[in-house]
């Protein structure tokens, strides 16, 4: 064969593999609207796939041609920060998404909006060793859980230290072992997951500790290796209470009020709960992260949605962990072992009338 025609049958080959994948980015939330209608019913109810963030690029675009050879001739192309392990997603008020990366012991921040990037550690006296959730308050600072440092690390909006909450002394935290973060931003509270202890911490946004609530145990507002937390708007709490298997529901005072879940095999079942967001409309997102999927439930505990399989494409997951929504019906997910942040969009009924 000649040499031209070698070229021309490897670019007819590339053409063909760009095209299917493609294929499978436009064609798949139809193959979940078809995966989630079969195990939940309405077909009303679906999800679309987004987008990905796994580097900069995926917010600032392709550098120029001679920019990305000047940095492969200086070494720097190599360094270009990518996520490791993501485990905590936020979004602030100006749309940028903040994510924990627990392996590389440090935040990025992509801003789609501006298309810009930016990576922030903590300093070299205070450092970060195991990042595990991210929540953003109403005045744009960012509060990071330290699982192993049993801290509560604070940022500005543009990423610099400002303290370290929860600590008695050098050696000694109110935490055991800090790892769900949510704000509850109207009254001004940021409630603690401490995993290790069983339990619920909620201190003031500046660190003051305000009260605990929780003891290990299966019954009603008790707790067996608790991981993760988020706030309703009428102030209550949803918790991925992991070891029994269930989400529980509880008043700002820790009363409780309900709970959904149990171990079992079915698709809306739960076994290795981990995140866990609340939308505007009410629902309930439980990341599952054994199965690799997310559930969708009503506040009452009714299956809504179900997405997710084992997998490195769009829509497929690997350990997810964290996950977020926004106002305008996206859905965050920390798909940690595939090193990204999937985004997705959610497209169903409204709950308790809420449009």
């Amino acid at each position: 064969m000649r040499p031209d025609s070698k070229q021309r049958t490897s670019k007819h080959r590339r053409r063909q593999r760009l095209g299917c994948r493609m294929a499978l980015v436009f064609l798949l939330p139809a193959a979940l609207l078809a995966q989630t209608d079969s195990a939940t019913g309405p077909a009303s109810v679906s999800v679309e796939w987004v987008a990905e963030l796994r580097t900069p690029r995926d917010v600032m675009g392709e550098a120029p041609w001679w920019k990305r050879l000047l940095r492969t001739l200086v070494g720097a192309e190599s360094q270009r920060p990518a996520m490791l392990q993501p485990h905590g997603v936020c979004v602030d008020s100006r749309g940028r998404i903040w994510v924990a990366d627990t392996r590389l012991r440090a935040v990025h921040r992509f801003d789609p909006v501006r298309k810009s990037y930016s990576l922030f550690h903590a300093p070299d006296r205070e450092p970060m060793l195991a990042p595990i959730a991210i929540a953003c308050d109403a005045e744009g600072r960012v509060y990071v859980s330290d699982a192993l440092r049993a801290r509560i690390f604070v940022f500005t909006s543009e990423g610099k230290f400002l303290r370290t909450l929860g600590g008695l002394n050098r050696q000694e935290s109110v935490f055991h072992r800090p790892t769900g973060l949510a704000i509850d931003a109207e009254r001004r509270r940021l409630y603690v997951v401490d995993t290790q202890a069983m339990r619920i911490v909620v201190l003031s946004l500046h660190g003051e500790p305000l009260a605990r609530f929780g003891r290990r145990g299966t019954g009603p507002a008790e707790f067996n290796y608790p991981t993760h937390i988020a706030v309703d708007r009428d102030g209550t709490l949803w918790i991925a209470d992991s070891l029994n298997f269930r989400v529980q529901h509880l008043d700002s005072q820790g009363r409780f009020l309900g709970a959904f879940g149990q171990l079992g095999t079915g698709r809306t079942d739960l076994d290795k709960v981990k995140g866990v967001a609340v939308d505007r409309a009410g629902r309930v997102y439980v990341v599952e992260a054994r199965h690799d999927r997310v559930l969708v439930f009503s506040a009452r505990g009714e299956p809504q949605l179900v997405f997710g399989n084992t997998g490195t494409g769009p829509g497929e997951f690997f350990l997810p962990a964290g996950i977020a929504t926004t106002n305008d019906e996206r859905v965050l997910v920390a798909d940690s072992f595939n090193r990204r942040v999937q985004i997705f969009r959610i497209r169903a009924p409204s709950v308790g009338g809420v449009e």
